[in-house]
């Protein structure tokens, strides 16, 4: 742990890279605003704790502190464009700017990101078109207040570079521990990390990402429909009365550690394929029984949602042969009359009074 100038570290640095799963949210900083607080810049700007893991090849991961690291690649960038031909001093300045924070050499960039934000950013820092799309994303918006700002304030870049010389940060080297679980921890509340992601890299480290890329095959590219699956899972594996989707990854990762205890992980996730097959059926009411099909047109027309849990819960006793057809089509169309009562009375009928019949109503069968 070392108290480090981030422009400082920016510049030591020679490949910077984000971790697989994290994204640039609407979490930037704006680091001109700063001026305003301390126009004379007589104090250090204290801007908290970047957790890095450093590789043996010099490599540096930013565990987290991403968004303060692209916001000040995103600053260093504006400058460059705003003093862009204005002189040959500015633009060898410029050059020096490009050289020691933005690249890693005459081609790479210095600082790796994933996914859209990658695409996106290479974009932004070698001057390609955008498209209207890109240009309402967090990073370009940013950029963009930082070229009204430098041009409307009519700030100078020797200012800016004043300012930015006070901005410490605390680095700490977490090399030693699971750069996820670190992510996940520091995060967790944070309502905008994808936790999905979280659990592709948790799969991968566990070798069955083949299969569970079949499972997110079910859903297509509806996020929505895969965690929703996931949440409906884990309050039937759980018992869970509430859930959080802030929880997702962490749920998963409790529930596949515990299963590993009794099962080997092929199993577990060719048991969660299944399930998610069957919710996938659910929700696309994937049925060739006419009478099953029906009650669920019937239950999503009376907004079920809510009572896929336990839907889910009973349709993989019925899929198993522990239900009969006719038991499974009896609690659907139980479920359905108790959903056309709550529309019609306006109240939130407790489903849960429902839900002690229903199981009764098993038992005795």
């Amino acid at each position: 742990m070392k108290v480090v100038n981030l422009l400082k570290f920016m510049n030591s640095a020679h490949d910077l890279y984000a971790l697989d799963f994290a994204r640039c949210n609407r979490d930037l900083v704006n680091f001109l605003d700063l001026m305003v607080e301390d126009e004379q810049f007589t104090r250090s700007i204290d801007l908290g704790i970047i957790y890095v893991s450093v590789k043996d090849d010099g490599k540096i991961i930013i565990v987290d502190g991403l968004s303060r690291i692209v916001s000040l690649s995103l600053l260093l960038h504006a400058i460059c464009e705003c003093y862009k031909k204005t002189s040959t001093k500015n633009d060898k300045a410029i050059k020096t700017i490009r050289s020691k924070y933005l690249f890693a050499n005459a081609k790479r960039l210095k600082l790796h990101l994933h996914g859209d934000d990658a695409n996106l950013y290479e974009k932004i820092i070698n001057g390609e078109r955008l498209s209207g799309h890109e240009k309402s994303r967090p990073m370009f918006t940013l950029l963009h207040n930082f070229w009204l700002q430098i041009k409307e304030e009519k700030l100078q870049a020797a200012d800016i570079f004043k300012m930015l010389q006070k901005i410490d940060v605390v680095l700490v080297d977490s090399s030693d521990v699971s750069k996820r679980d670190l992510y996940y921890k520091l995060n967790k509340s944070n309502r905008k990390i994808n936790q999905i992601m979280l659990i592709d890299d948790y799969i991968k480290e566990k070798g069955v990402s083949e299969v569970w890329g079949e499972v997110k095959d079910l859903f297509g590219i509806e996020k929505e429909d895969i965690s929703s699956f996931l949440r409906d899972f884990f309050i039937t594996k759980f018992n869970y009365k509430h859930f959080s989707p802030e929880r997702l990854y962490e749920s998963f990762v409790n529930y596949f550690e515990t299963m590993l205890k009794y099962q080997q992980k092929d199993t577990i996730i060719a048991n969660i394929k299944r399930s998610a097959t069957l919710y996938s059926n659910i929700l696309n009411v994937n049925f060739k029984n006419e009478d099953i099909r029906h009650a669920f047109i019937n239950i999503k027309r009376h907004n079920g949602v809510d009572t896929y849990a336990y839907i889910l819960n009973v349709y993989e006793d019925f899929y198993t042969g522990n239900l009969s057809e006719a038991t499974f089509v009896e609690i659907l169309n139980t479920i359905d009359e108790y959903l056309k009562n709550r529309e019609s009375s306006g109240k939130n009928i407790d489903f849960n009074e429902l839900v002690q019949y229903l199981n009764a109503l098993i038992s005795f069968k």
